[in-house]
């Protein structure tokens, strides 16, 4: 009896060993699709405009001027000091670009590709990978960066010469300045109603600021963002109002204090140090605020400016 129950005991060990040993981790073949059974926190945050990006990874974007037909960008996200992306979409069809810094594949695609080869364009050596003559995805490195395009499965590939052509323009921009300077796409205007017709929205500020600060600047983004800086000749403040819910400050710094403050019926998120606001975030009638201040500002300060900033 005890022979048979051992012999038993040994089948189930057996059993129990072939069923976990047969399970395999999925294959992760697009960089912009998460798992679902694991919930990493994810590290790209979503900037407004290039400015922003770079001024969160730590360097200068070097922006495709060419594209292909009938893609627009759809994103742009950021890695802290680290790597930009921007998405360009059209429909379902994605192309993903990305700068980082070192000298390693920041693709973040791992899909096998039937042909593998090169292209050679200027002086770049880029890798090249796809299936029936179509490219899905080109890495390369220039100076400290690291590049890559990648085109998903529903893009249906790019052929050679768009590839070319789309990295060509990045390199032309490399290869124009070792600072490249990206497009401002803040628009300075002389009045307020100027940039209020640019942005296609009104904005109302405060009756007075801090005492010192005058308004240095008004800017605006076409159909989306209106800016207002104000200085006292040693540091600044700045006010922004665009349309939709994200944060528009533009200030990725990380800050010891955060805390929500109710100003009237809205809730302010504010993040600063020694007591001081240096970023505060709101949102109120499908417009999104900031206000941002080099020095830092206390919550009585703060608080005037919120309620008189519409």
């Amino acid at each position: 009896m005890k022979k048979r129950i051992a012999i038993l005991l040994c089948a189930v060990l057996a059993f129990s060993f072939t069923a976990c040993t047969q399970e395999k981790p999925e294959a992760k073949d697009d960089p912009q699709k998460n798992s679902s059974t694991q919930q990493i926190p994810n590290p790209w945050v979503d900037c407004q405009t290039i400015a922003d990006a770079e001024k969160l990874a730590g360097f200068t974007v070097l922006v495709p001027k060419s594209i292909p037909d009938g893609y627009t960008e759809d994103a742009i996200q950021a890695i802290k000091d680290s790597t930009v992306q921007i998405i360009y979409k059209n429909g379902e069809a994605q192309i993903v670009y990305r700068q980082g810094r070192g000298t390693e594949d920041i693709s973040g695609v791992y899909t096998e590709y039937k042909e593998n080869s090169t292209l050679e364009i200027g002086d770049l050596t880029v890798a090249v990978k796809g299936n029936d003559g179509k490219i899905y995805l080109a890495t390369w490195k220039y100076g400290d960066d690291s590049f890559s395009i990648y085109a998903n499965s529903e893009s249906k590939g790019m052929d050679r010469q768009t590839m070319s052509e789309m990295i060509r323009s990045i390199n032309a921009n490399a290869a124009s300045s070792d600072n490249v300077k990206t497009p401002n796409p803040f628009a300075p205007a002389k009045t307020l109603e100027d940039t209020e017709k640019l942005a296609l929205f009104s904005v109302t500020l405060p009756e007075k600021m801090p005492e010192g600060y005058s308004q240095k600047s008004i800017d605006g983004i076409e159909k989306e963002l209106i800016q207002f800086t104000f200085s006292n000749g040693e540091n600044s403040i700045v006010m922004r109002k665009a349309k939709g819910s994200e944060d528009i400050s533009g200030d990725y710094n990380e800050y010891s204090e955060k805390k929500t403050l109710t100003v009237g019926d809205v809730s302010v998120a504010i993040k600063g140090k020694d007591g001081m606001v240096n970023v505060a975030t709101w949102v109120n009638d499908k417009f999104s605020y900031s206000i941002t201040a080099d020095k830092g500002l206390d919550t009585k300060t703060l608080g005037y400016l919120v309620n008189g900033f519409h």
